[in-house]
């Protein structure tokens, strides 16, 4: 399917419309502007289920309806390895990442509102949202985006690698929607050309999609449960003493 860019950003911005409705009814019912863990929680559940709404109405009304066909949707079994490799890529780039990111942020890097929401999350509803939010929509969603439709318009009119790279580069900008996620744009950066370079080597996002889902289930249990490993990590990164680096750095 030929998919355009203004295909790409309906779809995005879509989802962006339905979070900010959400979030507003949730301020509203809240009687203040504070971000709470469920305003955030929400409006990432909301903004995944609203780009998904919009990619399912252009596979409808452009495309063949098949979301296999569109875009190129796979979850092969063979591919449960990227499970475990996702894991291995998000600490393996937080490591490599972590001592530029303290390099240009020497009084501590800004903190991503996601960290601060997942790292404070204290009841099991809370949890399973966030996972819900984090392992499942979210890889989903991002994937069929930019894996599937975003890099096959790349690809009419560059060569293969410069559209791994310019995806990527769209990838870890449109994360600055949190102005506060700075710190995690090269680990998202070079996290994305490894899913890029996935989805075209098996020819669908079966891989990359298993493979977003490790890093993110990574990053959220580090956040959640990893205290300990996180300055275990920042050791590793060369970070003495342990200044708990790796948390900012952290893709999701």
């Amino acid at each position: 399917m030929e998919w355009s860019i203004w295909n790409f950003v309906a779809a995005l911005g879509g989802g962006v419309l339905v979070a900010g409705v959400v979030g507003f009814v949730i301020l509203l019912i809240q009687g203040d502007a504070e971000l709470t863990t469920t305003l955030i929680i929400w409006s990432v559940i909301s903004q995944q289920l609203g780009s998904l709404a919009v990619l399912a109405y252009l596979s409808r009304k452009q495309g063949t309806g098949s979301f296999a066909t569109d875009f190129g949707f796979a979850l092969k079994l063979e591919h449960w390895w990227g499970l475990p490799a996702g894991a291995a890529l998000q600490i393996g780039v937080a490591i490599i990442t972590a001592p530029l990111i303290q390099l240009l942020f020497p009084e501590g890097p800004p903190e991503q509102s996601i960290v601060a929401v997942t790292e404070t999350s204290q009841t099991a509803v809370e949890v399973v949202l966030l996972l819900v939010a984090l392992v499942l929509l979210a890889p989903l969603t991002e994937e069929l985006m930019f894996r599937g439709m975003l890099t096959s318009r790349l690809l009419r009119s560059m060569a293969v690698w410069w559209a791994i790279i310019t995806q990527a580069a769209v990838f870890a900008l449109i994360h600055l929607a949190d102005p506060e996620a700075i710190a995690a744009l090269p680990g998202l950066f070079l996290i994305a050309v490894v899913l890029g370079y996935a989805a075209l080597r098996v020819g669908n996002i079966s891989l990359s999609l298993t493979l977003h889902a490790g890093v993110n289930l990574t990053a959220a249990l580090l956040l959640l449960f990893g205290g300990p490993l996180l300055e275990w990590l920042d050791e590793m990164a060369g970070l003495e003493p342990a200044e708990s680096v790796i948390r900012f750095v952290l893709g999701a």
